[in-house]
């Protein structure tokens, strides 16, 4: 009996030293924590990718919203470009969120208007880890974007698809802009401007289109940018004001036809105003408004005015008219200056006053055009023709559908007197922060 006795008990001391059964349950208890641990290594890497992939998204959603933004688009439109640029971009919308687009309100951009800002969340999705952790993890990208390096024109052709929106047309036609430059925001593929046949000598040329003739084009920014962005209209809100009748209204619907020496005041000209031949007639400052007519200078007829803006509409809802400068004309104009009514508007042409080759603007060869302010005619065309010297004043904006140089001319872009709206162009946009 005591030999067996010995004998149990050296059974259970080497039971009590055993140890590889010990260290299998602790592995078998430690298992799922370890595959807890490993799983949420795994996905923390996959949630990193896919904040990465996040900020890609926002990043380019915001730049597309500062573009919009900058070109005038209000905050329906912005924020759908937004949405598209990051659809492109991967956005998911059954696991990401657009939570905010618009002015920071953050940063040091914080309130700026200039600026836009983005945030997007994203839900991210768990396997391994979620079987030991309630979690439900979310990420977030926030990017603000701004477009800088505005420049400005004097010359800007509104519509987008036209074939020669900026047109040099005839052999020998050449065109000087000292300090201008040209704006196209024509898509055409190969003929948003089109100087094949004169010569433009001008600051710089951004066209959304092609561009034909370049040996022809002297520019001072370098070369002339084709493909660009198109640029926002600045006079867009511009208005007509209200009819309160006729302060002139000859018979007969005619226009109204000035004496030589007459001293004009603004008010409603119902069927225009005709400058005949002989006739000198000079125009107070102020606003005037031709109601179903045009504004006609006829060869040999002379006008002078300061601080003048000629508004052509036609309250009945008809065409409106438009402005006739005839070859041996003298028009020596300027628009209201900066803080007036129409600052810089020289000639508005009402954007709802129709579309028509007769409400086309032709400023014919061997004027004297002492024009300062802008030319603004939002549906329809404009035409020089022949040789026209428009820079004494230091400031012509033309803005139309398209715009042609059928004759020589020489502008000037020096228009911060008159203020207003200027138009600008080569704005790049940028992320900054």
């Amino acid at each position: 009996m005591p030999h067996v006795r010995a004998t149990h008990r050296k059974l259970l001391r080497r039971f009590a030293r055993e140890e590889g059964g010990a260290i299998a349950v602790m592995f078998a208890l430690m298992l799922p924590v370890l595959f807890g641990i490993i799983g949420l290594g795994v996905e923390a890497g996959i949630w990193f990718k896919e904040r990465r992939e996040l900020q890609t998204i926002a990043d380019s959603a915001a730049v597309a919203a500062a573009i919009e933004r900058a070109y005038g688009a209000d905050a329906a439109e912005y924020e759908a470009a937004a949405q598209l640029e990051a659809d492109v971009n991967g956005f998911d919308a059954a696991t990401d969120a657009m939570t905010y687009v618009g002015t920071p309100t953050s940063g040091a951009y914080s309130g700026n208007d200039a600026y836009t800002e983005i945030v997007i969340t994203r839900q991210l999705e768990t396997v391994l880890s979620q079987v030991f952790y309630a979690i439900s993890p979310v990420t977030t990208a926030r990017a603000v974007a701004g477009t800088s390096g505005d420049q400005e024109a004097c010359v800007l052709a509104l519509s987008t698809s036209a074939m020669n929106a900026i047109y040099t047309n005839g052999a020998g036609t050449d065109v000087s802009m000292d300090g201008c430059a040209l704006v196209s925001n024509s898509n055409h593929g190969t003929k948003s401007v089109n100087a094949q046949n004169g010569s433009l000598d001008v600051e710089c040329i951004w066209a959304a289109g092609g561009i034909d003739g370049e040996e022809n084009i002297t520019t001072n920014c370098g070369s002339a940018a084709s493909n660009a962005s198109t640029v926002t209209d600045p006079y867009a809100d511009l208005t007509v004001p209200a009819d309160t009748g006729c302060d002139h209204d000859p018979p007969g619907n005619q226009a109204y036809q000035p004496a030589n020496g007459a001293l004009l005041s603004p008010g409603i000209y119902c069927g225009g105003i005709t400058i005949n031949a002989g006739a000198t007639v000079s125009m107070d400052p102020g606003t005037y408004i031709m109601d179903d007519g045009d504004f006609t200078v006829n060869g040999g007829g002379s006008v002078t005015g300061d601080g003048v803006t000629i508004i052509l509409t036609n309250y009945d809802g008809g065409n409106a008219g438009t402005v006739n400068f005839t070859g041996g004309a003298t028009i020596e104009l300027t628009a209201p200056l900066a803080g007036e009514d129409y600052e810089g508007v020289l000639v508005y042409q009402d954007r709802d006053g129709g579309s028509s080759p007769s409400m086309d603007a032709t400023f014919n060869g061997g004027s004297e055009l002492e024009l300062g302010g802008a030319i603004y005619l939002p549906n329809n065309d404009i035409s020089f023709t022949g040789g026209n010297d428009t820079d004494s004043n230091g400031c012509l904006m033309l803005v139309a559908q398209t715009i042609s140089f059928n004759g020589d001319a020489d502008i000037e872009n020096n228009c911060d007197i008159y203020g207003g709206n200027p138009v600008t162009y080569g704005a790049r946009p940028g992320l900054v922060e």
